[in-house]
């Protein structure tokens, strides 16, 4: 198993320079949002254009794109996370399955493996996104350092499951059908999100900016307390999608017991 990890940290040295130069990038963008929103275009007055009549929708606009530009130089540096999974892509590159059939390695050893080099990976740039949070937290006046970490935290939870699932989804298909599941399964949401929101103009017209409302009212509050069941949501996700990627190896007939 010592050897598999190795082997996918070999392959995986390719992406150490992206991952810095993203690291880089989400720093000097948190510095630059930040230093606008005091002396530059996106300070209010100069943001709003010296309009005197502003209302509480345009404060929550100008907050929601500082804000949103603010945790993008956090979040950011979580989204290479999924770089981790590119190690299956590598491996069936290099036919390397065929030569894992050979090798005496249990399925459990195979898949516990590649979960350890997953998770550090996203562990890796867990860790780099509360870098980032504590350097620009200095100039950023919006959001506190526990806001951003608590975001971050978040996300690396939505991400360990996402992971875990996607891990699956590769131990059972390949990479070309996983991607296509993925862009169908993404345009198909995106396409009923869209629908969902014609449908609702036509119908609750006038009504639909209260109801918008209520929903971001609702959202804030289930983000404000989500850690509280995201976490143990995540622990389990995980542990679930181990078994059942060692059931699948298993079933495929993959590793030497």
């Amino acid at each position: 198993m010592k050897g598999l990890i190795l082997k996918d940290i070999y392959c995986l040295r390719t992406r150490m320079m992206a991952y810095i130069m993203t690291m880089v990038a989400a720093l000097v963008l948190g510095i630059l949002i930040s230093l606008s929103s005091e002396y530059g275009n996106l300070r209010f007055d100069v943001f709003m254009a010296g309009d005197a009549s502003i209302t509480e929708d345009d404060m929550a606009s100008y907050k929601i794109i500082l804000g949103g530009g603010t945790f993008l130089a956090v979040l950011i540096s979580l989204g290479v996370g999924f770089d981790g999974i590119m190690t299956f892509h590598m491996d069936e590159k290099a036919n390397f399955n065929d030569v894992l059939r050979s090798m005496p390695v249990k399925p459990e050893e195979i898949v516990l493996a590649r979960f350890i080099t997953t998770y550090g990976f996203l562990l890796l740039s867990y860790v780099s996104s509360v870098l980032v949070a504590l350097m620009i937290s200095p100039v950023v006046k919006m959001f506190s350092l526990g806001e951003m970490i608590y975001a971050g935290t978040v996300l690396a939870c939505a991400l360990a499951i996402g992971l875990g699932v996607s891990i699956c989804a590769l131990f059972l298909w390949n990479k070309k059908t996983f991607d296509r599941i993925f862009v169908g399964a993404f345009v198909g949401a995106y396409a009923l999100f869209a629908i969902a929101l014609i449908v609702s103009d036509t119908y609750y017209e006038n009504r639909l900016d209260a109801i918008m409302g209520v929903l971001m009212d609702k959202g804030k509050i289930l983000y404000e307390s989500c850690l509280l069941w995201l976490l143990p949501v995540a622990i389990l996700m995980v542990a679930v999608c181990y078994f059942v990627s060692v059931w699948i190896i298993k079933r495929k007939g993959r590793g030497v017991r």
